[in-house]
């Protein structure tokens, strides 16, 4: 199958191999019940990374206009209006009802909010939960970390003792107390702020949504860091942004290129992670968040700051936050409680001041209202103790550890060629590839090698990718992670063994 792609187009290509396969269906070049290629053959024949051709497959499914059969492929399903089953599915389905038929209205739904890093991420790494598979591609905290019995004992003292009021229908800004303590802890970060410039949220990545289904629109130029968090990228996208991608060094983005961006295109938001950053580790320098800050109000820009890690610097204190040196309301600062407590509370906030804070409130209220006043107060009980001070000190020093035996080993075990950033803060670094092995590749010689990571392809806002993974360290014990990378090394050096795609050893990436 050729498509035709436009590599120098502002579209990613996975939408164009979407388009093109849907209008090839909806002309009936393709016609239902044939069968696609597959992902890696159709990867190979377009020249793209196999990440694209499976997100264009996900849009495609998603839109009914194809589906696929465990063991035989992916084939192209009847359009609703033709009528009449899909003779190449018929037999497919295992749907509770029992039904023998594919040909179903759900199926011919139109689909207008997708996740397709999201989608893929879950597709590629589900091979990777095999018994044995050494999974590096989590950037989740370690369970065994969790303050389960103090957060236990506190939810039981909260429901016995507070007045049952609390439980009613709450506000959407958040409960006062845990707004308060928000609020006072941002001090460490730089930031003076008031309980009335806090929002709770469900999540860090409810913020992220709120912030961009509140200010940007389709069409709107959004900044991204390349690579950058996945579910980032999609919700953007899903906004219909037009992503402008700025790229990494170890000091954080180019700011000069930032600025050429501002002036060209005027976008109406910028996405950064400047601590601990995900995927890289990378932390930005103070120097060039004081910059970014001074760009932001020079040119009206709204900085969206996602900060999650920053509890977690590991050599020294994480500098002060972007939002430190927002002198116009030009930064809102989103923070999480998912690494640094548990993520299955699901509770993060925003900091922003002026009149962002009710837009965003306002929007909050269109969503799921309010997060749990249970799990706010149960939550602002703990951080309030001592005890959440020492648990943080002491998974701060795990993390450390950890890390430290991640970068022993990878200098140790890892081919002539490859190199990795050394992150400062959070749980994941980045593998930068030889020149001639792709991403996809080790990927899957990861997989048969008995690891998983993380596809760097996922993290890109635009191809061409250049070949990267992202590992984890956090939510592994020292001796698995390593035995990990020993197998991801094998697993290279079998790949460079097969041509001469060697270079000069090298640690440390200066640029992603």
């Amino acid at each position: 199958m050729q498509i035709a792609l436009d590599r120098s187009s502002e579209i990613p290509l996975y939408r164009q191999l979407h388009a093109g396969i849907a209008g090839r269906i909806r002309a009936g070049d393709l016609t239902p019940g044939a069968q696609l290629p597959s992902v890696r053959n159709l990867a190979k024949t377009l020249r793209v990374s196999q990440i694209t051709v499976v997100q264009a497959y996900n849009a495609l499914a998603a839109e009914g206009l194809i589906g696929a059969s465990a063991g035989r492929g992916t084939f192209v399903r009847a359009i609703a209006d033709e009528g009449g089953p899909d003779p190449a599915l018929r037999r497919t389905n295992d749907s509770p009802g029992g039904s023998e038929s594919r040909d179903d209205w759900q199926s011919s739904m139109p689909v207008y909010l997708r996740a397709p890093r999201i989608g893929a991420m879950q597709s590629l790494l589900r091979p990777g939960r095999r018994p044995g598979t050494i999974s590096l591609a989590g950037g989740t905290p370690d369970p065994g970390l969790f303050p389960l019995r103090a957060l236990g004992r506190l939810w039981s003292r909260v429901m016995a003792l507070e007045d049952p009021r609390f439980l009613q229908y709450g506000t959407p800004q958040g409960d006062f107390h845990l707004r308060s303590w928000i609020a006072e802890r941002s001090a460490s970060m730089g930031i003076t702020a008031r309980p009335e410039d806090v929002l709770v949220t469900s999540g860090s990545q409810q913020a992220i949504d709120l912030i961009a289904r509140t200010f940007v629109g389709p069409g709107d130029y959004v900044l991204v860091e390349s690579p950058t968090f996945i579910t980032a990228l999609d919700i953007l996208e899903g906004r219909g942004a037009k992503l402008l991608s700025v790229p990494l060094e170890a000091e954080g983005p180019r700011v000069d290129q930032i600025a050429s961006l501002i002036e060209r295109y005027r976008p109406r938001l910028m996405y950064t992670i400047p601590t601990g950053h995900n995927p890289t580790g990378i932390t930005m320098a103070e120097e060039r968040r004081r910059h970014l800050a001074s760009l932001a109000r020079r040119h009206n820009l709204l900085i969206l700051e996602d900060d999650s890690c920053s509890e977690f610097a590991y050599d020294a204190d994480a500098p002060p936050a972007i939002k430190a040196f927002d002198q116009g309301g030009h930064v809102a600062l989103v923070v999480s409680f998912s690494k640094t407590v548990i993520p299955g509370l699901r509770v993060g906030c925003v900091i922003a001041h002026g009149p962002l804070m009710a837009r965003l409130a306002e929007s909050k209220s269109l969503g799921d209202r309010f997060t749990s006043p249970l799990i706010q107060r149960t939550l602002w009980r703990y951080l309030s103790a001592p005890q959440y001070t020492r648990d943080l000190v002491a998974a701060r020093e795990t993390y450390r550890r950890r890390r430290d035996a991640l970068l022993r080993t990878l200098k140790e075990v890892m081919p002539s060629g490859v190199k990795w950033t050394h992150p400062a803060a959070g749980f994941n670094l980045w593998i930068h590839l030889p020149d001639g092995i792709r991403a996809a590749e080790a990927f899957e010689e990861g997989l048969k090698e008995g690891v998983a990571c993380a596809l760097g392809d996922l993290f890109l806002p635009h191809e061409p990718p250049p070949a990267g993974l992202r590992i984890s360290f956090a939510d592994n014990p020292e001796d698995v992670a390593a035995e990990g990378v020993r197998r991801l090394a094998r697993a290279i050096a079998r790949l460079l063994s097969r041509g001469d795609r060697g270079e000069r050893e090298g640690e440390f990436v200066t640029t992603v």
